[in-house]
């Protein structure tokens, strides 16, 4: 058998120490985009209690202190239109005398708290306090002034 001379690589590849920085930029890139997304979609979430609850009236008094979001079998949360005041009153946004169209609020709520679930854990978690489960779901209080102080940034 004859000996061949080495081939020559099918394609070029960076150094392993630029594959390997490169690697570890884009994690550190995805973790913090995660954790953006929790904390906006935190602020999005006490801003929309706040909307549903004054009808979009940004100037209008409401006591809400905490709201209640549920979390599914995939990991995401997701609003039940529960909340309580700051007395500790619970309360729907439904039963709410002169709430507009809760419904409809609570729907364009949900559209955007489902984006806190378990890739984004450690964010949300010091926001809620345990409540008893609803059936499968595991329930949380979310507390709105706290979410409301995160920075969007």
């Amino acid at each position: 058998m004859t000996d061949h001379a080495p081939q020559t690589p099918a394609y070029p590849l960076p150094t392993g120490r630029q594959i390997s920085t490169a690697a570890h930029d884009a994690v550190a890139s995805h973790q913090a985009a995660v954790y953006r997304l929790a904390r906006v979609m935190a602020v999005v979430t006490a801003a929309a209690v706040r909307d549903i609850l004054t009808n979009c009236d940004h100037t209008a008094p409401f006591d809400a202190a905490y709201a209640e979001l549920v979390q599914d079998r995939t990991g995401g949360l997701w609003a039940s239109g529960k909340y309580w005041t700051t007395a500790g009153e619970e309360r729907t946004f439904s039963s709410t005398p002169g709430v507009e169209r809760p419904e409809d609020g609570l729907y364009e709520m949900n559209e955007w708290v489902p984006y806190l679930d378990g890739s984004n854990h450690s964010i949300w978690r010091p926001l809620v306090e345990d409540l008893a489960d609803q059936g499968p779901y595991k329930a949380y209080r979310f507390d709105l002034a706290k979410a409301a102080a995160l920075s969007i940034d």
